[in-house]
């Protein structure tokens, strides 16, 4: 069946979608961000860094299709960053420029991060338009702050740009769309026209050797972040299955989705300074709520595979922290009866143990059992429960 290269008003339709499911409304938890599941560029870097294929990555693998066969397809029918940055080119009336002097730097970026993924560190993944689409209506489920508002307002930025200089973003910028001309190239080099290369045939084959460039630039890029900066310690604990920490912080496109999907709200961004790799990455943050030992939903979203989809009923295996109890302060210690720790404990984590008399009772963490759920803390009259990342995250 042949694709037609442009569907009348499926941008619309996908643009509007996106929206809805940008947004973190409760009934449409498990399809937040759904979006970032189509992106060809959030699927290789994923892929490449992870050498395998994260939940739903089948779906941007089949959008590869009709992007070999027609120029921008995604860009032309799918991208709902591509659908705000034309409205807001309608209402400027700054002069729509052609850019043929600009490079057109949107290859080269998807090249090198793509190249630099096969050192595990795929630089410019949160480069992504939709990645950048939907952190910026994250913003609507977190608690302001101004250096969040900043970090999530790389959309804003690119609709101000495309307000003032229209089409730069898409034409020269845009890795999403660097990677569709990167296929349509090697599209276009491999045809024949009666058996001669046509004018295409011929740039897409003298850029080959830019493309080989960048791609040794992007592998001597990401081995040497790995070698020189590493990764440095931090204290923030992870939601459950997300990878080590050093290919967490690089893999994690920053998009929120497993914020906005979190039923308990436990989930916010990462704002400290101290390690920078880690800047704006998800960690948990025990507050009212604690992590539900039934849900599974920040893996279910998570698009790159940072958080690796999980069984809910594997989630006794799935260490985020350990509970520590601060004894003086517990009412057990204070010739006061209460059991709520261990009764809200679903892991069985928490046992009473006399000390010299009956009436002398303390609670104990068992760490081969407590997974850092958060329940105990929630539970704790006193607050004198903590629960402390573990010794390989801290």
């Amino acid at each position: 069946m042949k694709i037609p290269p442009k569907i009348s008003g499926l941008r619309t339709i996908s643009a509007v979608v996106a929206l809805i499911l940008a947004l973190p409304l409760p009934f449409l938890k498990v399809f937040t961000g759904l979006h970032l599941w189509l992106s060809p560029f959030v699927m290789l870097n994923s892929a490449i860094t992870l050498r395998s294929f994260a939940f739903l990555n089948i779906a941007a693998l089949l959008i590869l299709i009709p992007v070999i066969i027609h120029k921008r397809w995604f860009c032309t029918n799918l991208c709902p960053a591509g659908w705000c940055l034309d409205i807001t080119s309608k209402i400027t009336r700054c002069k729509k420029y052609t850019y043929d002097r600009i490079t057109e730097i949107g290859r080269w970026i998807a090249v090198v991060s793509l190249a630099a993924a096969i050192a595990g560190i795929p630089l410019f993944i949160f480069l992504d338009p939709i990645s950048l689409f939907n952190s910026f209506f994250a913003l609507v489920a977190v608690k302001f702050k101004v250096i969040v508002f900043i970090a999530l307002s790389g959309f804003i930025l690119i609709l101000v740009i495309n307000f003032f200089l229209p089409g730069l973003w898409c034409r020269k910028l845009c890795p999403l769309g660097g990677l569709q001309m990167i296929a349509y190239d090697m599209r276009s080099h491999f045809s024949k026209d009666n058996g001669k290369r046509n004018e295409e045939n011929d740039i897409s084959f003298k850029s080959g050797r830019r493309y080989a460039i960048m791609s040794v630039a992007g592998l001597i890029a990401g081995f040497s972040i790995r070698k020189f900066i590493g990764y440095v310690p931090e204290d923030a604990i992870l939601p459950p299955a997300a990878l080590k920490p050093e290919l967490f912080n690089s893999l994690c496109c920053r998009c929120g989705s497993c914020i906005k999907a979190c039923p308990t709200k436990i989930i916010a961004f990462n704002t400290t300074p101290d390690n920078l790799l880690s800047f704006m990455t998800p960690e948990v943050e025990f507050g009212p709520g604690y992590c539900l030992e039934q849900c599974n939903l920040c893996s279910r979203v998570c698009p790159t595979g940072a958080i690796a989809l999980f069984d809910p009923d594997a989630k006794s295996q799935l260490f985020m922290g350990s509970a520590v109890i601060t004894l003086p302060d517990c009412r057990l210690q204070n010739n006061s009866e209460c059991n709520k720790c261990r009764a809200s404990c679903k892991y069985e984590a928490i046992e009473f143990y006399h000390a010299s008399g009956y009436l002398d009772m303390y609670p104990v963490v068992d760490e081969n059992k407590c997974v850092g759920c958060g329940a105990c803390m929630v539970a704790c009259p006193e607050n004198c429960i903590r629960i402390l990342p573990l010794p390989a995250q801290a």
